[in-house]
């Protein structure tokens, strides 16, 4: 009997190699896949919130928000934006502007480019950074305005989500889109600071103050890819929407490529789950076989 095992042993840890391999293939599209889902609920229901929302309600939020703005003289660099504790904002004034929803969801932003479409959450903690964009505090809110400037940080190079992991593509000219309450923002890129020690709080403060006469929303990741030593940023300056084919074409690029994703991972999962029903089926036999012959023996 333990002959037998042994010389199944190997085959079925190499089964289980395989197995393990195979889950680690999959991961990144497994957990990619995930996050794209819980970020599409959260745009729908932010989207279904503002919806529902009528023009009091507008005028309102919109009004907070620039107050909230015109307080800030110039952007602060508090830190590191990657580095950020998890804080309880619930009871700040930050927090009641622009969530409508009660969710920390401000707006979110829509890159054609890179096909990414990510909710924009209050802060930057860790939490908000592994499932979105996060606003950096002490810069202006992402709703325009002549002298603003807006930061919206998210993480590149995660195993489980895309995120900004490929805005280094973007070029000037190109262009983004801040959606937020019932308008949405366009910007296109005029700058591109590639590698921006994460140390240089002069840099990255001038890099992101606010300038007379212009408004501006930069989008700050690290860099190199898995390295994380550097920052990279990449700023807009605000050009008229005019409902462009491109950002509006993004939802059924990224629902396409979502559904070719869906059949990769199923056609992995059908082959993972028929190795190991082959291995179990073929244990059980051989343990009827063994079985069999014992009571035959008898």
């Amino acid at each position: 009997m333990k002959q037998k095992w042994k010389q199944k042993l190997p085959g079925i840890l190499l089964g289980l190699v395989f197995l393990v391999g195979l889950g680690i293939f999959a991961y990144p599209t497994v957990a990619d896949q995930w996050n794209k889902y819980h970020q599409s609920r959260a745009i729908a229901s932010y989207e279904e919130t503002v919806a529902d929302m009528d023009e009091v309600d507008y005028q309102k939020l919109w009004e907070m928000a620039e107050e909230y703005n015109s307080q800030i003289g110039n952007n602060t660099f508090d830190g590191d934006a990657f580095s950020q504790e998890e804080q309880n904002m619930r009871e700040s004034k930050y927090w009641s502007v622009l969530n409508p929803g009660d969710n920390g969801i401000m707006g979110y932003i829509s890159i054609p480019k890179i096909e990414q479409r990510l909710p924009i959450y209050h802060g930057t903690s860790e939490a908000v950074l592994q499932i979105g964009a996060g606003h950096m505090s002490g810069t202006s809110l992402p709703v325009g305005g002549k002298g603003k400037h807006s930061v919206l940080a998210a993480h590149r190079g995660l195993p489980s989500a895309k995120l900004f992991t490929d805005i280094d593509q973007l070029v000037e000219g190109d262009k983004f889109y801040v959606h937020v309450l019932d308008k949405v923002l366009a910007y296109e890129v005029d700058q591109i600071l590639p590698m921006v020690e994460k140390d240089d709080t002069d840099t990255l403060t001038e890099a992101m103050k606010n300038v007379e006469g212009e408004d501006y929303v930069t989008l700050f990741t690290c860099t190199p890819y898995g390295v994380n030593s550097h920052r990279l940023l990449v700023r807009g300056h605000s050009v008229p929407y005019n409902g462009e084919d491109d950002e509006k074409a993004i939802a059924n690029e990224s629902m396409l490529q979502t559904v070719k994703d869906y059949y990769m991972l199923y056609a992995i999962l059908a082959v993972a789950a028929a190795i190991l029903i082959t291995v179990l089926i073929k244990i059980i036999r051989d343990r009827k076989v063994s079985r069999g012959s014992k009571e035959g023996g008898k």
